[in-house]
């Protein structure tokens, strides 16, 4: 019966390592998609308004040649 105490602990020691050792990977893998998410977040902001700035400066360019070719 001690054998089979010791295994049966063995067993669950092994059990509790492999469980910490997916909780820390699990945390770790949280905070590098919090980074991904914070860093997309600042690209799609950069590049919208990248595009309202072109789209600007697009009407601008239009409506002045369009001046131009009235004139």
């Amino acid at each position: 019966m001690a054998v089979e105490d010791k295994e049966i602990l063995l067993a669950l020691g092994r059990l509790e390592g492999k469980v910490d050792a997916l909780m820390s990977q699990q945390k770790t893998t949280r905070v590098d998609l919090e980074q991904h998410d914070s860093r997309l977040r600042i690209l799609e902001n950069s590049k919208s308004v990248l595009v309202g700035s072109c789209v600007v400066i697009a009407a601008l360019i239009s409506y002045v040649v369009t001046i131009l070719a009235e004139a």
